[in-house]
């Protein structure tokens, strides 16, 4: 069942960055159906609009929800399931409803036990962003080329998971279906540690100083680029690390390693160990498709 042949009209919930680039992808992708977007601050979907990422919208999730055919929840984290169980009151029969969320495990468990059989949901992350927020920095090319993925359950429909990949693979993301553990786990080492660790550098410079200023103050652009993700909202990031606390702290156990097996070789002065270690690194580093 392919996206274009069975929706005619997407509401999405939350038109920010990833909100905006939806609708507009969409557009850019040749949907013709209508987009609506639903939020809760005027000045938002006011933007919206003028940005062309939605063709109506509305402040009232009942008419966002008329004769809508996908739901799209593009909000924080932690306010997903919330949303889905207020939109399922309005839902048409066989309506779709997905999101864009970071963490999987707790979200879809929580939502499969309210949804009702008639309306599906389908996990989706598209992995995607940006440090900007807001829809004025949504983009239609912000998909291209990266992995969206999809993450079914047993008790998923299947037909609603063919038409969210289908919709994902239109704005030219690549597909990569897996179960929300699977996602929990890959994606606390590829994006939730990473912004922990960002946030933990830039706490660390800013607070390292003596008589010639703070260490912060010194930071090129090495600094730059390690630590440009600390600068996301701390509303989104505090949500999606909480969600995922287990994996994350378990991560965070693995990186403490990492840095203690690199202690004890600098504290022995081994520079062979080092530079194999490091020449290793920079070849896994090196073949990384981004």
């Amino acid at each position: 069942m392919g996206f274009n042949e069975n929706v005619n009209c997407v509401s999405i919930a939350g038109v920010g960055l990833i909100g905006g680039s939806v609708g507009l992808a969409l557009k850019r992708a040749g949907f013709k159906g209508r987009i609506v977007g639903f939020g809760r601050r005027w000045s938002s979907l006011k933007h919206a609009i003028d940005t062309k990422a939605v063709d109506s919208i509305e402040m009232d999730l009942s008419e966002a929800m008329k004769d809508t055919d996908m739901l799209i929840i593009a909000t924080p984290v932690d306010t997903i399931a919330g949303l889905a169980k207020e939109a399922i009151k309005y839902a048409k029969k066989g309506c779709i409803i997905t999101d864009v969320g970071s963490t999987k495990s707790k979200l879809v468990k929580e939502i499969e036990s309210f949804i009702p059989n008639d309306i599906y949901f389908v996990g989706a992350h598209p992995m995607a962003g940006s440090h900007k927020t807001g829809v004025d920095s949504a983009c239609a090319t912000l998909f291209e080329q990266n992995l969206c993925i999809i993450t079914p359950t047993k008790s998923t429909n299947s037909d609603a998971v063919q038409t969210v990949s289908d919709m994902w693979q239109n704005m030219g993301s690549i597909i990569k279906i897996m179960s929300p553990e699977e996602h929990d786990f890959l994606i606390s080492a590829a994006s939730h540690l990473p912004h922990l660790v960002a946030y933990a550098l830039v706490q660390l410079a800013s607070s390292i100083e003596n008589q010639q200023g703070r260490a912060i103050d010194f930071a090129g652009t090495g600094f730059a680029d390690v630590t440009r993700i600390a600068s996301g909202s701390p509303e989104l990031w505090s949500g999606i690390l909480l969600q995922n606390e287990e994996m994350v702290v378990s991560m965070i156990d693995k990186m403490n390693s990492e840095l203690t097996e690199f202690k004890t070789i600098l504290e022995a002065k081994d520079k062979s160990a080092l530079m194999e270690k490091l020449t290793h690194i920079k070849q896994i580093r090196d073949s990384f498709r981004k």
